[in-house]
C-alpha cells in the first residue's frame, strides 16, 4: 500500500483520490523521511483541491471519532495536518478539516514537538492572519484562544509576530484580545520588551542619506485600522499591476481623488466623497478635523472649512506622489519600494507601541490607584515580572532596552507615561543613563539631559552600578559597532570615541572625580584606546604619504604649464598672443589656483606626517587640518584639469575646437558624479568634526 501511494503521488493526485476512496487504511500511511501522511503532503504541495477531497473521503469512510484520529495524525515533527494548512494560511483547508468534526476542540489543541506549538501559534509564526482569526473563532472562549496561543516557553502568538515583523496581524491581536498585551513568557518578556529590541522598524533606528530623507518624507502610508479578517479578506484583491508601476498608479489614483474633491468643494457638497471615506485616505493629521464642520485656529475661532483643508491636503498628497514618481524614475522602482517597506514598518510599529504602553497603564498601581486585585503593580515590579534571572533577556526593563538600542520614541512615550521608569536598573545596577553611554547611543544621552528627565541631574549622571562604574566608566571602555554613520576608518572612529568621551565627561562635571575611589576613566579610556590609536597614526601617515605625493606631483605639473604661455608672445610688444581670448583667463585663473592649493595641501600633509596625535587631538585639531587638506587637494586637482582643458582649448585648430567639448563635458560628467556621490559622507564628515554631540551609531542599517 505504501509503495503504491507512493508511485501513485509520482504520477497524479488524482490516483491518489482513487486510493483514499478505494482503501481507507491509506489515510493513516506514513511516507518518507519525515513520516507524512498523503494527506500532509498534499497541503504541504499546495495542493489545496485534492486535500479538501482527501479530508472529504475520511470523514466518508470513518466515524467523527475514527476521522478525529486520522487528523491528528502526525509527521515525525509532531505537525498534523490542521498545522500545516494553518502555516499555509489555507482558510478553506481549515474549515474542511474542523468545520465537520465534533472534537474540534482537540484538533485545536494538538501540539507539535519542536516547540509545542498548535496550529493557531503556527498560523500566527508564519503571519497568516486571515487563517489564524479564523482558528480564534473556533475557540469556545478567548481563555482558550489565549492557550492555544502559547508555547512551551510561554511566548504567544503576539510575541512571535513581533518577532518575525508581522505588524497587521499583530495590530489586530490586541485590538481583539488585550491579555495578549498583557502576557509574559518563561523568560520574563512582554511584547514590549520584543519591540524595544528591534531598532529598525522605528525611524531613529535606521539611517537615510539626504535625498533619502526627501522621499521618505513624500511617501504616504495608511495606519493600521482595526478589522476581521473576513472585512480585510474583502477589502484586499490581489493587485493585477506590476510592482515597478505601482507607484504610477497609486499617483493616478490620488489625482483623480483630488479632483473629485475639487469638484465637490467648488459645488459646495459632499460628492460622492463621504467623510470616512477621506479619513480612511488620511487626507487629514490621523483623520484630525475632518469630522468636524469647520476647522479652528489656535485661539478657537472659526477658520477655513473643512472641505478646504482636504482640498489643500489632499494636494500636498498629490505634490508628495510626484515627487515620488520622479525620484522613481532616477533611482529606480527597487529604492522606493525598501522605503516604503521601511516607512510601512515604522508607522505600524509605533501604533503598536502606542497601544502596548496604554494598556500596561492599565495594570499598574501607580497608573490606576483603584485596582487593588493581584495585579497592583508598581511601574518597575509590572515590567520585570519574571525577569529576574541574570541569563534572561528581561533582566531589564523595556525602556533599558530601548535605550541600549537607540530606540528614541519608545524611551519618550515610556518617560511621558511612566515617569518613574527613569529610576529603573538593570541586574547589574545600570541605569538608562548607563545603558545609553555603554551602548554609545548619544542622541538617547542628550535626549535624556535636555528634557529635563532627570530630576537630580548630578546625582543620576554619577549613579553607580554593582562593580562601582559611572557612566563615564562605561564609556572610558572600547565598543566596536557595526553601522557608522560615517563611513568607517580608525581616524573617523578614533575621532568619534573621544568625542563621545569628553562630552560625556562634561555633562558629568566637575564632581566626577570625588567619586572615583579605585578606578580613573582617563586610565581606562587610554588603556582600552591605545591599540586604536596606533593603528589611527599609521593611518594618518598612510593617508599623508599618498596624498603629499600627489600634492607635489600636481605643483610641480602646475609651476611647468604656468611657465609655458600657450601661443606664445608677441615679438614686438611680449604680451601673449591669446590674451583677449575668453580661455586665456580661466587658464591664468585656473593655473595660479592649482599652483597655490597643491602647496598649501603638501604643507599640511608634511606637518601631519612629522607630528606625534595624542587623544586629545582627534576631537577637532587633526580632523579639520585633514579636511583642510583634502579640501586643498580636491581643489588643485580640479583646477588643474580646468588649466589644462583652457590651455589645451587654445592650442586647437579652428576645425577641431567644438570636436573636443563632448570630451571635456564626459570628463566633467564623470568626475560630477563621483563628487555627488561622495558628498553626503563629506557633509557628514564635516558635522562629526564640528557638531559638539557626536553623531549617533547604527547598529544595523537595511537600506
Amino acid at each position: 500500500m505504501r509503495i503504491e501511494l507512493m508511485n501513485a503521488m509520482r504520477g497524479s493526485w488524482e490516483n491518489v483520490v482513487e486510493i483514499y476512496k478505494r482503501d481507507p487504511r491509506s489515510h493513516t500511511i506514513k511516507i518518507g523521511f519525515l513520516r507524512d501522511t498523503a494527506l500532509h503532503m498534499a497541503i504541504r504541495s499546495r495542493q489545496e483541491d485534492t486535500a479538501q477531497k482527501l479530508v472529504q473521503l475520511i470523514f466518508l469512510n470513518h466515524t467523527d471519532r475514527d476521522a478525529l484520529h486520522v487528523l491528528c495524525t502526525p509527521n515525525k515533527d509532531g505537525n498534523t495536518p490542521l498545522h500545516l494548512a494553518a502555516a499555509l494560511g489555507s482558510v478553506n483547508l481549515c474549515e474542511s478539516i474542523i468545520i465537520r468534526n465534533q472534537y474540534k476542540q482537540v484538533l485545536l489543541a494538538a501540539r507539535n514537538k519542536s516547540s509545542s506549538s498548535t496550529p493557531l501559534y503556527w498560523a500566527a509564526f508564519n503571519g497568516n492572519k486571515d487563517a489564524f482569526f479564523w482558528l480564534y473563532q473556533m475557540c469556545d472562549t478567548d481563555s482558550q484562544a489565549l492557550d492555544y496561543s502559547r508555547t512551551k516557553d510561554g511566548s504567544t502568538a503576539l510575541h512571535i509576530a513581533l518577532e518575525n515583523g508581522f505588524w497587521d496581524l499583530a495590530f489586530q491581536i490586541i485590538h481583539r484580545e488585550e491579555r495578549f498585551a498583557d502576557s509574559i513568557n518563561e523568560s520574563g518578556e512582554s511584547p514590549l520588551h520584543i519591540l524595544a529590541q528591534k531598532p529598525i522598524v522605528f525611524r531613529s533606528g535606521i539611517y537615510l542619506s539626504f535625498f533619502k530623507n526627501i522621499i521618505y518624507h513624500c511617501i504616504h502610508v495608511e495606519e493600521l485600522i482595526p478589522d476581521t479578517f473576513k472585512e480585510k479578506k474583502e477589502l484586499i484583491a490581489p493587485s493585477s499591476y506590476p510592482t515597478n508601476y505601482q507607484t504610477c498608479f497609486e499617483f493616478y489614483q490620488l489625482l483623480w481623488k483630488m479632483m473629485k474633491l475639487a469638484v465637490s468643494m467648488i459645488s459646495g457638497k459632499s460628492g460622492p466623497i463621504s467623510n470616512k471615506q477621506l479619513d480612511r485616505e488620511n487626507l487629514g493629521d490621523q483623520g484630525q478635523g475632518i469630522d468636524e464642520p469647520h476647522e479652528k485656529g489656535a485661539q478657537g475661532h472659526q477658520g477655513f472649512p473643512s472641505r478646504y483643508g482636504r482640498f489643500f491636503n489632499s494636494i500636498m498628497l498629490n505634490v508628495s506622489k510626484i515627487l515620488v514618481v520622479i525620484f522613481w524614475m532616477i533611482l529606480g522602482p527597487s529604492e522606493i519600494r525598501k522605503l516604503k517597506e521601511a516607512k510601512h514598518q515604522h508607522i505600524w510599529s509605533l501604533q503598536i507601541m502606542n497601544m502596548l504602553i496604554q494598556i500596561a497603564k492599565k495594570f499598574t498601581y501607580e497608573s490606576n490607584p483603584q485596582n487593588y486585585e493581584s495585579r497592583c503593580y508598581s511601574e518597575y515590579k509590572y515590567f520585570m515580572r519574571g525577569g529576574r534571572n541574570y541569563c534572561s533577556r528581561a533582566s531589564r526593563t523595556p525602556i533599558l532596552h530601548a535605550a541600549a538600542n537607540g530606540i528614541k520614541e519608545i524611551v519618550e512615550k515610556i518617560l511621558e507615561e511612566f515617569p518613574l521608569t527613569i529610576l529603573d536598573r538593570d541586574n547589574n545596577g545600570r541605569d538608562i543613563v548607563m545603558v545609553a553611554a555603554e551602548h554609545r547611543q548619544s542622541h538617547v544621552y542628550d535626549f535624556l539631559l535636555r528634557n529635563g528627565y532627570l530630576a537630580d541631574k548630578a546625582l543620576t549622571l554619577l549613579g553607580q552600578d554593582i562593580n562601582g562604574d559611572t557612566a563615564l566608566h562605561k564609556t572610558a571602555e572600547l565598543k566596536n559597532y557595526e553601522g557608522w554613520v560615517i563611513p568607517r576608518g580608525m581616524l573617523r572612529q578614533m575621532q568619534w570615541e573621544v568625542k563621545w568621551y569628553e562630552y560625556v565627561k562634561e555633562s558629568t562635571g566637575s564632581n566626577c572625580r570625588k567619586i572615583f575611589n579605585r578606578k580613573d576613566p582617563d586610565k581606562i579610556f587610554m588603556k582600552e584606546h591605545q591599540e586604536l590609536l596606533s593603528t589611527s597614526n599609521q593611518w594618518i601617515n598612510t593617508t599623508c604619504n599618498s596624498c603629499s605625493f600627489i600634492a607635489a606631483l600636481i605643483a610641480t605639473m602646475v609651476f611647468t604649464s604656468s611657465a609655458t604661455v600657450p601661443g606664445g608672445l608677441h615679438q614686438d610688444n611680449g604680451k601673449p598672443i591669446f590674451q583677449h581670448h575668453l580661455a586665456f583667463p580661466l587658464f591664468s585663473i585656473s593655473s595660479l589656483v592649482a599652483l597655490c592649493t597643491s602647496f598649501i595641501s603638501l604643507l599640511i600633509f608634511l606637518t601631519l606626517l612629522t607630528t606625534k596625535f595624542e587623544y586629545k587631538d582627534f576631537s577637532k585639531n587633526l580632523p579639520r587640518s585633514l579636511i583642510f587638506g583634502l579640501t586643498s587637494l580636491l581643489t588643485s586637482m580640479a583646477a588643474m584639469l580646468i588649466c589644462f582643458c583652457s590651455g589645451h582649448f587654445l592650442m586647437l585648430e579652428n576645425r577641431f575646437k567644438y570636436a573636443v567639448i563632448p570630451v571635456y563635458a564626459f570628463t566633467s560628467l564623470v568626475i560630477s558624479y563621483f563628487a555627488f556621490k561622495r558628498f553626503p559622507s563629506n557633509v557628514l564628515l564635516l558635522k562629526a568634526t564640528f557638531n559638539k554631540v557626536p553623531e549617533r551609531i547604527y547598529k544595523e542599517n537595511p537600506l
